[in-house]
Parts: C-alpha cells; structure tokens; sequence
C-alpha cells in the first residue's frame, strides 16, 4: 500500500489560510522565546518511498524557517519496521506526531491519540469545507483522533475491451441508474460477472460446458481485500461493526454475513471470482486488474498508481470506472480508505503540535507527493486535473469518484476493535482461510472465529 499510495500526483492544490488563531499562538510563543520541539513520524503509511524524502525535508526547513517559535524535526522509518519501532520508543521516547498514516494504523493507536476537539475548535478550521462522514471516520470513544486529510474512496474500475469483446453494455457511471433494465445491485452485478467469467475454451460462466479448471477471464475481483473479511462484508451488506455497541462484544452482523457468502460462493460455487491460487498463478504481486484478465475490480482512488503497469509490461488500456452497486437493504457502501496525522497525548507541546499538523494536512507539495485526494472539497479539481494529464488520451469519469464519497463506510471496516493489533492479525487470518480454502460451512466458521475474537477481546480489560 506504501508503494500504491505514493504513485499519484496532483499539482496546484491550494491550502487553507492560516487561521488567526494559529498565528496569534504562534506569536505569543515567539515573544516568549520558547521554541517548542515536536519530532514528526514517518513510516506508518505513505512518506518513505525515495521520491517523497526530499519533499518532505524541503518542506519541514521551509516550515522551521517561517515558524521561529516551532523547531520541527522529521523521522522516516522504513515502513516494514515503523511500527515495532513506534512501539518500541512510545514508552520512553515518543514523537509527538505520527503519519501519513491510514484509519486501520491509527486505530491501532487509538488509546494513546489526542483528542483534536478543542484545538480543531480554536484554531477555526473550516469544517464545512470536508464533507460531515468524513469527519466521523475519526471519531474513536468520543475523541476526534485526526482532521480527514487524503481520502481514497473505492469504486469499480472496469477493462473496457473485456466488456467489448462479450457485446456487453459497460456499468454505470450514475448512483440509480438501472443497467440494461436492471437495477444495480450486486446480485446484477454477480450475474453480469458471470457472463464475462471465460475460460479456455470460449464458454462463460453461465454455460453448462464452462470449465472453471481452465478460467481465462474472471468478471469480478476485489484485488488488495481478499484476506480482510471486515472488507468483503461492508461493501456488499453496508457498514456495520465487529464490536457491538458495549465495546467489549465480538459480534458479525447479519448483512455481513450474507456478503461474506457472496464473496465465498463468488470463488468457489460459481468461479467469477479468483482465488488466492489463481491469483498467484496469473499475478503473484496481486495487481490482477493489470493483467487484462479482470473484467470488474473494485478498489480504491489510490489504484491510479497501478492501472498504469511498471514499464515493459502490456498494460490495460482502455478501462474506466463505474459506481458501486446497492446491497440487499438498499444501501450503497464504498468502503473508505484515508490518510491523516494524530497527535500523541504523550506531547509535551500540543498547542505546537497541532499548528503543525494542521499545515501538514494541507500542504500543497506534500499532498501533491503523497498522491492524496484532498479531503478539501475546492482542492479536488486540480488533482483530477493532473489525473487527466497522466491518463490521456483516456477519458476517464472521475464524478464517479466523487459519488462515491458520498457512502463512506461509517463504522470503518478499519475500526478500533479492543486489543487492536492482534484482532486485526486474526482477521487477516480469517480471511486468508475464506480465500484459499474450498467446501467451508461459512456460518460455522463466522462463529469460530467470534469466538476467537472474543478471547481477544477479553485480554484488553
């Protein structure tokens, strides 16, 4: 995901003004001679790629140049050991911010974050500039843990010859709109799956000759989810969560049931989705939309990294994006991924702190070398702009980005679950077993593995 989210560039972006606020703090700093040290950690999420280093360094000097009362020292880990690093130094040795990091990462930390409340507050910042779900997916035990910063929501991306070559109309690109009579759910969605689901020998998924030994062209991939089941659930059923409302109950509500059905059957009853083993068999890096051999894939904004194949591979070109399709309740849910900074309640300079975090979240070149969506509304313009740049002569409808937006999933499917980091491994666990292993009585397993999360549960109290 590092390396994903690193790819996409967006010049132009304009930051908020400076609040009055912040510059009043500031000056009254300044004109006590203080200078307040904040260490800022990078490693969590995006910032570590070779590339991204000497932005960030130019813009922390250009920071400590115009902030006299703030000395601002950055920290890059190399993300495979950022975060037994962080764990290692929280006890003695803390920063005082952490990020580019993702909602799963600072829910992991979630007892150890400020909360933003009051400075969000004090300092004015706009929030009527970022839409109200976004706000929400920072909201832990009451606290606003972060200021929605780069937002990724996920949608369709299609493979337009695929579609071409099986005379079949593309999906649509507006939420409500029916395809060919049809309205838009998933249950269209599997049966349009199947149809562009092809093996070997030319017959399709619905056929009775169709030969899933020998599959050519799956319909239907969720490509980066397919071991996180909390993933799979939300988009198909709508948001839901892992914890019931006492906060200590391990629980896998109904609609997420029926959705990790969805996706189980998807790969093992009627094959229009891959496996794990055909996945490795035909890309072993997971990018499976790349191959030519994914006709539907849903992922997120951050995949314009790697529609675009590494040089010298055949690449994908002619594809576009379509919106997610309505669950069995009616709902649309585009599972959300997005970037921010917290702050750790460790810092002995909050007020500091957060001055910085608040220019981090919208600054310019950092956004722009991030390859982050901006979660300010009037920034998104210029980075579809550069999008299109990158794109040309493809002509690709970004409204349905934006659409998307609008159905966040709220709890996250990344959510704070109690005892965070070895819940999370065990999840992951679970959905590894879902996507590699055939003939499984789902609902035993669901139950299981509740039980399971349970114990874990009980070793956070």
């Amino acid at each position: 995901m590092v390396l994903i989210l690193a790819a996409c560039g967006s010049p132009g972006i304009s930051p908020e003004a400076s609040t009055s606020a912040s510059q009043a703090a500031s000056s009254a700093s300044a004109s006590a001679g203080e200078v307040a040290e904040i260490e800022w950690y990078v490693g969590l999420g995006t910032g570590t790629n070779p590339e991204q280093i000497p932005v960030q360094e130019a813009e922390v000097d250009a920071f400590n140049a115009d902030h006299p009362n703030i000395h601002l020292t950055l920290t890059v880990v190399d993300s495979e050991q950022a975060e037994q690093d962080l764990a290692t130094r929280m006890p003695t040795n803390p920063p005082d911010i952490i990020g580019p990091i993702g909602i799963r990462g600072l829910q992991g930390f979630g007892d150890n974050l400020l909360d933003l409340t009051d400075q969000i507050d004090a300092a004015g910042v706009d929030r009527g500039s970022i839409e109200d779900a976004l706000w929400d997916v920072y909201q832990l035990d009451g606290k606003q843990i972060g200021i929605p910063m780069a937002v990724y929501p996920s949608f369709i991306y299609y493979n337009k010859s695929l579609f071409d070559e099986a005379g079949l109309a593309y999906p649509p690109h507006e939420v409500g709109e029916q395809y060919e009579g049809q309205d838009w759910t998933w249950e269209t969605v599997r049966d349009l799956a199947m149809q562009l689901t092809v093996d070997a020998n030319g017959n399709d998924a619905t056929s009775a000759d169709f030969n899933p030994a020998s599959i050519e062209v799956w319909g239907l991939d969720a490509q980066f989810t397919n071991n996180d089941p909390r993933a799979w659930s939300t988009i198909f059923g709508g948001s839901g969560s892992i914890v019931a409302d006492d906060g200590t109950t391990a629980q896998w509500p109904d609609n997420w049931r029926t959705g990790l059905q969805y996706f189980y059957d998807g790969m093992w009853t009627d094959h229009f989705i891959p496996t794990k083993a055909e996945l490795d068999a035909i890309e072993p890096g997971g990018n499976s939309f790349q191959t030519g051999r994914i006709a539907m894939d849903v992922v997120h904004q951050w995949y314009t990294c790697c529609v675009r194949p590494a040089e010298g591979d055949p690449p994908v070109t002619d594809w576009d994006i379509a919106v997610l399709p309505t669950g069995p309740d009616g709902t649309i849910t585009s599972k959300l991924h997005a970037d921010t900074v917290g702050i750790l309640d460790t810092t002995e300079n909050p007020e500091a702190a957060f001055e910085v975090l608040n220019w981090i979240r919208q600054n310019p070149a950092l956004l722009q070398a991030w390859g982050a969506l901006p979660a300010i509304t009037d920034q998104r313009g210029d980075f579809f702009a550069g999008l299109d740049e990158t794109f040309a002569p493809l002509e690709i409808d970004w409204e349905v980005s934006t659409q998307m937006l609008e159905y966040p999933d709220v709890p996250s499917h990344e959510a704070f679950m109690p005892n965070f980091n070895e819940a999370n491994a065990a999840n992951g666990e679970f959905g590894s077993r879902l996507w590699t292993t055939p003939d499984i009585d789902l609902d035993a397993e669901i139950d299981a593995h509740l039980e399971r999360l349970q114990g874990i549960f009980d070793e956070a109290s």
